[in-house]
């Protein structure tokens, strides 16, 4: 498609570690969130790195080549999906992938003059990465229209007044915000408006745009419901070599259930499934382009539990070999689902078990015994499958001896890797309408409820890295089940993973204490475990 650019599609901005921990520092008296990323790092040579900044040390260390591994680096797919629905309706969108590696390409395109610059925001809590964005766009063109829309901004217009709105979005620095869950619509009016001699932007809805004079102007809602088959991604207007070896896929919108603790559903909207044809379609593009890792990144993949089966038949049917990663219910799943997601190529599984305590399962609305997840975890253990469990600590109704009931759990069942994030509450989420029957007091990480916490969440977590043996500390921030996804996609193996796992999880509990632990027995260690030969380099992805 030639003519003048109509949107470039920015991906992922990974905000420095150190910043982060910066800022949190500040604020680590009166907050969680500190203790939380000092859970989820480790201290090495000097400074506390997060773990996939700790892989790539150990990998260029251990091999003296510069190692930029990152899953990242995976193609984006609220991007791509972006660009693949301006596509379908006639207008000129390239994807910049992942912002920290892709300044270059985005650079350059900057240079065609593009009409706008959409900004997703899925992955982000705070300002700071978008308004960086923002800043290097306007450095390299002024006159392009900048676009941020995504969970971000649909949570900042959701939760707070106008005033409050205005000096985040001022902050932030773009021209134009879109208010809506899915937004993808709203997007391709704004590019066909900007299109025109005088863009009529106040005739589009769920739109905040910012005036000559400093103000912000709001339009009406029309709440977007667009068509899952129609609108899935062609993946046939990327570069062959964007996609291979690996992507991440979804073939449903939103979650069937209501968890007390999660704001999804509320965002998203009811359950809505691609068809299977349409998934047959694209996962055959996919597998006769070189593809040979999915990640499915829907909420929860074995439900509704038949058309799970259907899926797992039809990988099986078309012999696609497809290693493939999935969010999983464990115990919404029987014997025949577990049989046929091994057989058809399932290697690795998250399962957000949250609790190994009835009671607070119970509280949280999870649909779940304990002794399910038990029984979930042995079948998918005595399949070979991957299985990264997470569990929170501190949910409403936590008690010191509820948090050992899922310590002892996790010692018992063995899943492959866990992590235990200290609760974070959100205002907005099913439980905060039981503040009055819970007490619960503050929000994000600095709260409190009848029986316990954010101090006491946090030395519960640490307690139970420092007593759990059986199974692995993997940390859900940085390095989660997808990052397992994406090294083995590289060619890194699974037991090379854990072993380098292993060792991390050891230098993690040695620094929860103390600020520059002692680690030269296990730099030695951490570091052999890459001096083998090594897998395929990754790829740029920066052709789209």
């Amino acid at each position: 498609m030639s003519g003048t650019l109509d949107c470039i599609v920015v991906g992922y901005n990974d905000t420095p570690f150190a910043k982060l921990l910066e800022r949190a520092k500040l604020v680590r008296d009166h907050s969680g969130g500190y203790l939380h990323l000092k859970a989820n790092s480790v201290a090495f040579r000097g400074e506390r790195i997060k773990y996939s900044d700790l892989i790539n040390t150990c990998i260029s260390a251990s091999t003296g080549n510069e190692s930029h591994y990152h899953v990242g680096r995976l193609p984006s797919l609220g991007a791509c999906y972006l660009a693949s629905f301006l596509r379908k309706r006639g207008l000129r969108a390239e994807v910049v992938n992942f912002f920290n590696y892709d300044k270059g390409r985005l650079a350059q395109l900057l240079t065609e003059s593009p009409r706008s610059v959409a900004i997703t925001t899925t992955f982000y809590f705070e300002l700071d990465p978008i308004r960086e964005i923002v800043d290097f766009v306007r450095h390299y063109n002024s006159e392009t229209r900048i676009i941020v829309g995504g969970p971000y901004v649909f949570n900042v217009c959701s939760d707070y007044p106008p005033a409050i709105q205005d000096t985040l979005f001022k902050q932030a620095g773009a021209d134009i915000y879109v208010f809506d869950s899915q937004g993808e619509l709203t997007l391709s009016r704004i590019c066909n408006q900007l299109r025109t001699p005088k863009p009529a932007l106040d005739t589009i809805p769920n739109l905040v745009c910012a005036s000559d004079s400093g103000a912000f102007c709001r339009t009406g809602r029309e709440i977007e419901n667009n068509d899952m088959d129609e609108n899935a991604v062609d993946w046939s207007t990327f570069d062959r070599d964007f996609m291979r070896p690996a992507v991440q896929t979804r073939t449903a919108r939103s979650c069937a259930f209501k968890c007390a603790f999660c704001r999804y559903p509320v965002l998203a909207g009811s359950l809505d499934l691609t068809s299977l044809d349409v998934i047959e379609k694209e996962l055959d593009y996919l597998h006769s382009n070189g593809v040979t890792h999915l990640l499915f990144i829907d909420d929860t993949f074995n439900i509704p539990a038949g058309r799970f089966k259907e899926i797992c038949r039809l990988l099986l049917r078309k012999k696609y070999d497809f290693k493939w990663f999935s969010y999983f219910r464990c115990a919404n799943a029987d014997d025949e689902a577990f049989a046929l997601m091994a057989e058809a190529g399932c290697t690795g599984v998250f399962l957000g078990i949250e609790s190994g305590d009835q009671a607070i399962l119970k509280g949280m609305n999870k649909a779940a015994t304990v002794e399910r997840y038990k029984y979930g975890l042995r079948q998918l253990n005595a399949r070979g499958i991957a299985r990264y469990a997470s569990f929170i600590i501190g949910f409403p109704g936590e008690t010191k001896e509820s948090a050992r009931n899922t310590m002892a759990f996790i010692q018992e069942t063995q899943p492959t890797f866990y992590c235990l994030e200290s609760y974070f509450h959100d205002k907005k989420v099913p439980i905060a309408d039981k503040s009055d029957v819970y007490d619960i007091k503050g929000q994000a990480y600095s709260w409190k409820h009848k029986t316990m916490d954010w101090i006491q969440a946090a030395e519960l977590v640490n307690e139970g890295y420092r007593t759990i043996t059986s199974s692995v500390i993997l940390p859900l921030y940085s390095f989660d089940l997808w990052s397992l996804g994406y090294f083995m996609s590289q060619g890194f193996a699974i037991e090379q993973l854990t072993a380098f796992l292993k060792l991390a999880s050891k230098m993690l509990v040695r620094g929860l204490d103390e600020a520059t632990p002692a680690y030269a027995d296990l730099e030695e260690q951490i570091l052999s475990v890459f001096r083998a030969p090594q897998p395929r380099r990754a790829s740029s992805h920066v052709l789209c």
